[in-house]
């Protein structure tokens, strides 16, 4: 009690389009669909490794978050939908599983991944900031914070807003210098 927290750094930060385009382009199997899962769903990698085939409806997927027992819909986006169809299915249950169809755990995708950033020069991008990569993406195609909440499942507008800061502030300054050009032009 009355100690601050230690600051370890910048904490988890958005993959910059660059980078998500990089790494479909060169990732394809597990890590592709573990990627593309993080990406489309905007879940927790805990998450994640609990989804089964079963819980795929209607274009989408029912997922029970962990850490919030929040249950969720969550329709896919075009890429995941594209990366599900393609993936060899090594379980009958787990959708991430494998090659003997065991689920498979949190510690063993993000070292898949990792190692794939590393080769790729990804390393500032963590699994977890694919997380605030779709609350961004959200936030700049001008969803709302409840509909960014309904995708996430975040309870708290703060926690939202820290998601999809930076996303709602690049949204804003165009809008803002769009609105700048159009006086000029007036005068």
């Amino acid at each position: 009690k009355g100690i601050a927290k230690i600051k370890t750094g910048e904490g988890h930060k958005p993959w910059p389009k660059s980078a998500i385009e990089t790494f479909r382009k060169n990732a394809d199997g597990l890590p592709r669909l573990a990627f593309e899962l993080a990406l489309g769903t905007g879940q927790r990698a805990s998450d994640l490794t609990r989804m089964e085939w079963s819980h795929i409806e209607d274009g989408g997927i029912w997922v029970t978050q962990g850490k919030t027992q929040t249950r969720l819909w969550i329709p896919f986006t075009e890429s995941l939908s594209a990366t599900l169809a393609d993936s060899k299915r090594t379980s009958l249950r787990w959708i991430l599983s494998d090659e003997h169809g065991r689920q498979i755990r949190y510690d063993l995708i993000q070292k898949k991944l990792l190692k794939i950033r590393k080769e790729l020069g990804l390393e500032g991008y963590g699994f977890h900031g694919l997380r605030y990569s779709a609350a961004g993406e959200l936030a700049e195609a001008g969803c709302t914070d409840h509909q960014i909440a309904a995708i996430t499942g975040h309870k708290s507008l703060s926690m939202i807003q820290k998601y999809s800061k930076s996303a709602h502030q690049k949204r804003l300054a165009q809008q803002a210098q769009n609105l700048r050009e159009q006086n000029k032009n007036k005068a």
